[in-house]
């Protein structure tokens, strides 16, 4: 008797919950856009997945038991509850899925959980179907109806194609297109040691030195240093010492005036950047400690990867991102190529014809388009985008006359013409003549620039990378890169 009664309790919390029961039609009215009135009782109507199906919550609680539904208008004026849940979240680019309980995906024409997800279902997006088999994407997993997920690498995220059945893993520049099958029967195997570089991962961060102490402050490096005595190798390794002085010493104003590191052999660049390390805590200490008291967030993480090496040259991606207080960090990301047969860092300068300077910044912007379509989902005339781009440095009124505080309310704040080459802001807009073409660099994929965040779009946007294909390329650059091409990434560069 007493199972029984179990079993009636257990089937009413599931199928009704103050009186609204799964299925069964209801009286509603509709009171301003957020309110809905079922039976009189009052519910806040959440997110809308379509004109007839949107997710409500009880409004007769406001803690942990609140309760949410999936509510349905039908043609014949009443509203079904479908499913009743603790929470229920929309799924991106579906009508067809929802979230609940914090982890089930549910079929909402099926009315059944479809499979409980390892990641957060707020966190899902859409992808399509492979078989009988749905996919799903979150910002480091895919994962198929039937339980199977496929980790991302830490850098590596995947976007929906026009092409049915394919989804886009992207990292940084490069991007690779994988079929569902292929996903679904990927087998990853044990990545090889590279023998010629050192993978150097260390942080250097303040350590509290008495309980008035508060801190989160310093900067940290996961590297890829080459160990060789090569050209190449040194002048990377002279590189990558200048760019962590640079960025792990802005935080504290002090870059220009400290020199660059030792970096004549392994052991010399990881002895200089343990000098980086005590100068940082000392100046930091200098500057913010007030006696015995120190209260502070102010961060640097850099990370350099090897990205291809051959015979001609040789190309390191760059990350770094910043903090000294505000909404958000300041990362910025770039490409860097050595050139071994001609013995030098590429540029524009270097690398570009003279006379078809002109044709390559076409190029460029034309690839930078593409992603800036994609960004904004709509296709934007040329007119549209070159004026967007061209102009989102330049200050919105005119600053002539004003002094150098007002100016800066003005203008973006931020760092990203400095670490890209700029000379700064100007009160013009740009031209198709005058465009700059920033961190030029050569991938398989063919030649990469890049431009950061509030350069040419809004921080939200992020980094863009312009890859403009040797095919276009070739007839623009000096030397010929492409005969590298069988250097692209296999798909187990992009997953765990």
């Amino acid at each position: 008797m007493k199972k029984l009664l179990f079993i009636i309790l257990t089937l009413a919390a599931l199928t009704g919950c103050n009186g609204l029961r799964m299925g069964v039609g209801l009286r509603g009215e509709l009171v301003g856009v957020d309110t809905i009135l079922l039976d009189g009782d009052t519910f806040a109507i959440g997110e809308r997945i379509t004109d007839s199906l949107f997710v409500v919550r009880d409004c007769a609680h406001s803690d942990d038991r609140t309760q949410f539904y999936l509510l349905k208008y039908e043609c014949n004026g009443f509203y079904y509850p479908q499913v009743g849940a603790t929470s229920i979240v929309t799924i991106d680019n579906t009508t067809n899925y929802v979230g609940i309980n914090d982890d089930d995906v549910y079929d909402i024409k099926g009315k059944r959980v479809l499979f409980s997800s390892p990641c957060s279902v707020s966190d899902l997006y859409y992808l399509g179907k492979w078989k009988d088999l749905c996919l799903f994407a979150s910002s480091d997993t895919i994962c198929f109806s039937d339980g199977k997920c496929i980790g991302l690498q830490d850098d590596v995220y995947c976007r929906k194609t026009n092409n049915e059945g394919f989804v886009t893993l992207v990292a940084g520049a490069q991007t690779k297109d994988v079929s569902f099958a292929d996903l679904y029967n990927v087998k990853k195997v044990g990545g090889s040691t590279d023998a010629y570089i050192e993978h150097f991962t260390k942080d250097y961060y303040l350590k509290p030195r008495s309980k008035y102490e508060s801190v989160d402050a310093g900067f940290s490096v996961d590297l890829d240093i080459p160990k060789g005595n090569a050209d190449s190798d040194k002048a990377i390794r002279e590189w990558m010492m200048a760019a962590i002085r640079n960025d792990a010493f802005y935080q504290l104003q002090n870059n220009s005036g400290i020199p660059v590191g030792k970096c004549t052999s392994l052991k010399d660049m990881q002895h200089s950047l343990d000098e980086y390390g005590v100068l940082w805590d000392k100046l930091c200490r200098a500057e913010y400690q007030i006696e015995d008291t120190l209260e502070l967030r102010m961060t640097c993480n850099i990370i350099v990867k090897k990205v291809v090496d051959c015979e001609d040259y040789t190309t390191y991606y760059y990350w770094a991102s910043l903090y000294n207080g505000g909404l958000h960090d300041l990362p910025h990301e770039y490409y860097i190529t050595y050139d071994k047969q001609r013995g030098g860092l590429l540029d524009v300068g270097n690398s570009v014809k003279p006379s078809m300077m002109q044709q390559f910044r076409h190029l460029v912007l034309e690839s930078l388009k593409k992603e800036y379509d994609f960004c904004y989902e709509r296709e934007s005339s040329w007119e549209d985008f070159t004026y967007s781009i061209f102009s989102f440095h330049c200050p919105m009124i005119d600053t002539g006359g004003m002094d150098d505080v007002m100016r800066s309310f003005l203008v973006h704040n931020y760092s990203c013409d400095e670490w890209a080459g700029w000379n700064g802001y100007n009160e013009e807009a740009f031209t198709e003549k005058d465009f700059p073409l920033t961190h030029f660099a050569v991938l398989p994929e063919g030649i990469v620039l890049t431009y950061h965040p509030y350069q040419i779009d809004c921080f939200a946007a992020g980094e863009y990378h312009a890859v403009v294909p040797f095919k276009d390329a070739n007839k623009c650059l000096m030397f010929d890169y492409s005969k590298h091409e069988d250097l692209k990434p296999n798909l187990q560069r992009f997953i765990k």
